[in-house]
Formats: C-alpha cells, structure tokens, sequence
C-alpha cells in the first residue's frame, strides 16, 4: 500500500479539501483559479523540488486560456492558488475571467458548420436548379461545383487553429504555415477575379444565383468576393482585350500582305539553284534559312507567332564583315544553312523587314581563247581568313570525337571462296560486301571493340588488313581522327586468308591474343 502513499509536510494537508475533495455542489460564485494537472503531481510527489507554476504552456495566440487546455488543469479556490503562487511563484495566474472567448465562439461556430454543412449542401444543389427571380449574385462556376470540399477545408483550418500548438509561439506556428501553402489553397469566388481585383470579363465562367443561395455561402466564405448581378466587369481588362483583338487583326491582315507578295516563297515553289544557275538574271539573294522559317510559322498561325521583323544577315557573317561560304562550298552542303531569293523577292523583302546587311551572290560570264567561262563573286567577299579558321576547325571536329558510326566494307579476292565460308553474309557487289559497325567509344585512349569485326566477317584481329582511301593503317600508336577514320567513313578490311572453322577461329582468338595483344588506339589488327 505503501505505493499508492504519497508523503506531504503537513502544511499543505488543510489544501486537500479545496484541491482534491470533490464537493458535491462548487460553488461557483466563490473566486477560483487553474492550476496545471501535471505541476500539481509533481507538488504531491515531492514538493521541496518542485519548480515554479509555469501556465504559458496553457494561453492561446490571444494571450489567453486556450479552451482545448482546460481539462489539463485544475480549478482551485482563490486562497488555495494564493498559497501556492505565494510559495513557489510563477503565472501568468489564470481565473474564471481567463478563458478566451474568441477561441470558444470559434470552435462552437466551427462545430455548428460542420453538422449544417451536408444539410446546406442539398438546399443549395437544389436553389440553384430554380428560376431566378429578383436580384442576384455572380458566383464562379468553378467556385459552385467544389464549394462543398472547399467549405469542409476551410473549416478544417478554422478548427486547425483554435486548436492548442503546444504552447510553441503561441499558436502562430499554424498559422504561418497556413501563409506558407497559400498557393494550394483555393478562396471561393476567386475564379471570377481578375488581375486587377474586378469582376472577370469571361461571362461563361460564371452563373449568377439568387440571394437565398449566396446567403447560405456567405456563411462559410464570409470573405469571398462578392459581386451583384448589377457589376460591371473590369474596364481595364475590357481596355486590353479590344487591344488584343485589335492585334490580331493587324497580324492577321500583315501575314495576308506578306504572304501575298512573297507566295513562292512561302510555298516552296519556284526557287532558284545554284547547281543550276537560273537564266535570265546574273545576281540572287541569300538570307539565313532560320529567318524563312521563322516567317513561314507567323504566315500559318499570325495570332499565336510573333511578326518577323528583323533579317539578321550577320549570323552568315565573321567577325570582319565578310562572307563565310563560297559558291562550291555552298553547292556541297553549306547550302542547307541559307536560302536563295530572287531579286523581285529581295525587292519585297527589303521593303517589309530591316535588313541589317544585304547578301548576294553573282554570277559573271565571260568569253575567252579556251571558251566560256563563268566566276562566282559575293557580295560582301568572302573573308578567306576567317574560312580558313572555319574548315580548320570543322577538319578537327571531324577528328576528334568520343564516339561515331564507321562503315567496313570486306575486300573479297575470291567470290566463291567468300560464299562457301560465310554464307550467311551477302555481298553487295561482285568485289565487296559492307557492313556497319558501330564503335561504342572510342576516345583516343580506349581501343574500339574488334570482337565486332571478327563476328560480322569472320576475321581475326591479327588477319585483319585495314586501310582508308588507298593508306593502310598500320600505326598502332596513332588515334582514328589521326588516321583519316572520321564519323560515316568506309574502311576497307582485306583478310590475311579465310577461315572456315568458326569455332577454331575464336579457339585461336581466346588463346593467341593474351600473348600477341596489340597496343593500337585504331582499327589495327597487328
């Protein structure tokens, strides 16, 4: 029993009646105060270690008793909380004036919403279906189809806050948060709100209920925005739409214009060559294909582009104003970069756009001892140091690189020999057959893979003769851009002598090239 047994001075033994001694009937104009549940076990326990009456654990944001904390404390007399708070100090002292009233009527209005809410749900549902008559309000469509969910979240945060936070910065810490998740959360009637705070120009995103039903939402959204049936939709917004209509038919009326006066151009139709210099005029245009494109999306949809206003002939252009490309180069590949316009074309294109700097391309005729002989000039010249830093730089682009696509093509001497030991491989002509194969890296410092050239022709790495364009490859300690090996090359691969036994062959691969080995960064096979 001795565990059930609590020893106290007895001092405190005349507070027991007051504190601990239910009375059948409190008197509840006698004065009285609350102590804490917890502070008082630890005061039976052993009251010569117990700290002072510390109650801010117990007080709302409003500096007040929180309601949610008054079954975690204790009433006691007035004289009782006086000999206590006179002994051991503390507060703030809590009394029956103490209670926060904003908090309860709070969560009583909170509690009252929540029972109402299923039953105003099927009224609204209802109201709604019925004729309008007399005045109304303008409530977003959005806004009725979830006003029920939004009603229940928002009552859920109501009572999220007056609920305690553990006496944590009194409350706030919720509603920071609150702040903080603003962007999640939906306010009722918002999405008829403009930018600037008016009712929204957009009449089909909006339904106009009577007064009835906005009264019954007006007791869950008590903040919504409310707009009568009488409200002018925001002028500003009206302001900037009549605007935009206004650019859309100016656009719509320029891309006609344009597309008019530059119809070839838009269609592809009729365009000069240089493969085949077109008769009958001696200079075309060149301006950036990236413009003609750019131009082409704003004549096909001119209220979702923007105009083209600028042609930047630059771009085609070094740094020393002259001309990047010259009629060969333009000729074999170069050509996909620029576009060519006839001088009619340039005549319309220079009139519509800003032309930061007009290229053309001419062609001259002239009658010698040997024949007839054409030259190509541009205009502005070509600028030959900056062309040749250009091919300089696109040669070592082409040498270097970390993984590429290289074609080998066996050398056959014998066509019947070829047939009878592969035969599953067909030749694409009566002296060679080709294969693909793809390097999976190859850096310069990594050997490539000849596992894959073995497999595909039945060769041996140290049967393998490879050579590129006539040069055989034979310098183990070069890499493949060194050598001529560039991304889409072919690379010849001529065998010391077939071998038919495939099995033998990888038998005497497994077993030869541990020994052998080979140092090559290329496809070298000795």
């Amino acid at each position: 029993w001795e565990k059930n047994v609590c020893f106290i001075s007895h001092e405190y033994c005349f507070l027991f009646p007051k504190l601990f001694f239910s009375q059948p009937k409190w008197d509840y104009c006698e004065p009285y105060e609350f102590i804490p549940l917890d502070w008082l076990k630890k005061w039976l326990e052993d009251s010569t270690a117990t700290k002072e009456i510390d109650n801010a654990l117990f007080l709302c944001s409003h500096g007040k008793l929180h309601p949610d904390k008054v079954a975690d404390s204790k009433r006691v007399s007035l004289q009782a909380a006086q000999l206590l708070y006179e002994r051991y100090s503390g507060g703030p002292r809590m009394d029956g004036a103490s209670l926060c009233r904003e908090c309860v009527g709070q969560r009583c209005r909170v509690l009252r919403l929540k029972n109402q809410l299923n039953e105003d749900y099927k009224e609204v549902t209802n109201l709604v279906k019925r004729t309008l008559s007399g005045e109304g309000y303008w409530v977003g469509k959005a806004s009725l189809r979830s006003w029920r969910q939004l009603a229940l979240e928002q009552l859920e945060e109501d009572e999220h806050e007056t609920k305690h936070s553990n006496g944590q910065t009194n409350g706030l810490v919720l509603h920071s948060s609150k702040e903080g998740n603003g962007d999640e959360m939906k306010t009722f009637n918002e999405d008829i709100v403009c930018c600037h705070g008016s009712l929204s120009i957009l009449e089909t995103e909006r339904k106009l209920v009577s007064s009835e039903v906005w009264c019954k939402l007006r007791e869950y959204f008590f903040k919504a925005p409310e707009f009568t049936q009488n409200q002018e939709s925001c002028q500003q917004c009206l302001t900037l739409e009549q605007e935009e209509k206004d650019n859309e038919a100016v656009s719509k009326m320029m891309a006609m214009d344009q597309k008019n006066q530059l119809l070839n151009l838009f269609n592809e139709k009729n365009r000069p060559t240089l493969n085949k210099w077109p008769q009958g005029t001696d200079v075309l245009y060149i301006v950036p294909l990236f413009f003609v494109d750019e131009w082409r999306k704003f004549i096909r949809r001119p209220t979702k582009s923007s105009p083209v206003s600028n042609v930047g002939n630059t771009l085609l252009l070094c740094p020393h104003g002259g001309f990047m490309f010259t009629y060969d180069s333009l000729i074999n590949g170069d050509g996909q970069h620029v576009a060519l316009l006839w001088p009619s074309e340039w005549e319309v294109i220079s009139r519509l756009f800003i032309v930061d700097q007009p290229i053309s391309i001419h062609c001259f005729k002239e009658t010698t001892l040997s024949g007839p002989t054409t030259q190509y000039t541009t205009q502005p010249d070509i600028c030959w140091e900056c062309r040749e830093s250009f091919l300089f730089q696109q040669q070592r682009d082409l040498r270097e690189y970390t993984q590429a696509t290289i074609y080998i093509r066996k050398v056959i001497e014998d066509q019947r020999m070829i047939k009878e030991a592969v035969p599953e491989l067909n030749a694409s002509s009566s002296e060679a057959e080709e294969e693909k194969e793809e390097i999976p890296k190859v850096d310069g410092e990594k050997d490539p893979d000849f596992s894959q050239i073995m497999h595909a022709f039945s060769v041996a790495p140290f049967d393998q003769n490879l050579s590129i364009d006539g040069k055989s490859l034979t310098d183990d300690s070069a890499t493949l851009g060194s050598l001529g090996v560039i991304p889409e090359s072919i690379v010849c691969l001529k065998a010391d002598e077939p071998i038919a036994d495939y099995a033998a062959m990888d038998d005497v691969y497994q077993v030869r090239m541990p020994e052998e080995g080979f140092k090559g960064t290329g496809l070298l096979g000795h």
